[in-house]
C-alpha cells in the first residue's frame, strides 16, 4: 500500500503533468519506497511509471524535473506498453535527479521493475497494468548489477574511504547508498522479492551480525535521527558489498 505523505507528492505531480500536458496521461503507476513500506518524507524519491497516450515535447516533461525539491523520479512509456515483457518496451524519455534524459534507454527499464509493477504497484489513473514478470529475469539481473556496477562502485568507495581517519566525516547519502544497495540485491537474487532499503539493512544484519552496529546507525540516520555516519561505517558498508558480491558471484553460492 502506498505510504500516504508519497501519495500526495504523487497526485501533485500528477496534476502537474496534466496541466502541463493535458489529456496525455493515460496511466500513472507508483512503484519504489513509496510502496515497498520503505519512504521517507523529505528523503526519498518517489519513483513512478507514467503511461502516456500520445507524443510530448521532451521540454515539457523537463520542466517538471527541474528545480528545487524536485523528488520525482520518472519513466514515461507508451500507453499499454507495460502489459507485456519489459524488453518490448520502447524507448522513451525518463528523468532521474532532476534531469531529464531522451537519448538513452531507462535503467528502470528492467525486470525488477516488472516484478513491482506486477505486485506491490499502486496505480493511481488508468487500469493496472499486466506485466509478464519473469522471477528468474529478476535474479539474473541482480547477479548482473552486483558485478558490472556494484564491484566499481566498491573499489572507488574503498580508495576513496583509504584516504580518510575512521572517525572522519563521510557523506552519509553516499554511505546509505553502498550500504543498502547491495544487500537488495542480494535478496532479490536468493528469493525473488523485492524489497525496500531498509528491510534490506535490517537482514544484512542479521545475515553478518559483526557488521548490525555500524548498519543501525545507517538505518537510523535514514529514518531521521540525528546520528553521524563517520569513514568507519563506510568501510563497513563496502565490507558488506564485498560480501554481497562474494556470496553471489559463485565463490559463496550460486543462485538458479
Amino acid at each position: 500500500m502506498i505510504d500516504t505523505a508519497a501519495r500526495e507528492v504523487a497526485l501533485r505531480f500528477l496534476a502537474e503533468l496534466d496541466e502541463a500536458a493535458p489529456g496525455l496521461v493515460a496511466g500513472l503507476h507508483v512503484v519504489g519506497s513509496a510502496v515497498l513500506e520503505d519512504y521517507r518524507a523529505g528523503h526519498s524519491d518517489l519513483d513512478v511509471v507514467v503511461e502516456l497516450s500520445g507524443p510530448v515535447d521532451p521540454a515539457v516533461l523537463a520542466g517538471l524535473h527541474t528545480g528545487p525539491g524536485t523528488a520525482v523520479e520518472a519513466v514515461y512509456v507508451r500507453e499499454g506498453e507495460l502489459n507485456g515483457r519489459v524488453e518490448d518496451v520502447s524507448d522513451g524519455p525518463w528523468a532521474n535527479l532532476g534531469v531529464l534524459n531522451t537519448t538513452e534507454r531507462s535503467f528502470q527499464l528492467n525486470p525488477i521493475t516488472w516484478l513491482q509493477l506486477a505486485g506491490p504497484a499502486e496505480t493511481l489513473r488508468g487500469p493496472a497494468p499486466k506485466p509478464r514478470a519473469d522471477v528468474e529475469a529478476a535474479k539474473r539481473f541482480c547477479l548482473g548489477n552486483i558485478t558490472e556496477y556494484w564491484a566499481p562502485v566498491l573499489d572507488g568507495a574503498r580508495q576513496l574511504l583509504a584516504t580518510l581517519a575512521p572517525g572522519a566525516d563521510a557523506d552519509p547519502k553516499g554511505v546509505e547508498w553502498v550500504a543498502l544497495g547491495p544487500p537488495r540485491l542480494w535478496h532479490t537474487a536468493r528469493t525473488g522479492e523485492v524489497i525496500g532499503k531498509s528491510q534490506a539493512g535490517r537482514l544484512a544484519a542479521a545475515r553478518w551480525p559483526d557488521l548490525a552496529a555500524e548498519l543501525g546507525d545507517v538505518l537510523a540516520a535514514r529514518s531521521g535521527q540525528n546520528v553521524k555516519l563517520t569513514a568507519r561505517h563506510g568501510n563497513a558498508a563496502v565490507q558488506l558489498g564485498e560480501r554481497v558480491l562474494h556470496e553471489l558471484s559463485g565463490a559463496g553460492g550460486t543462485v538458479s
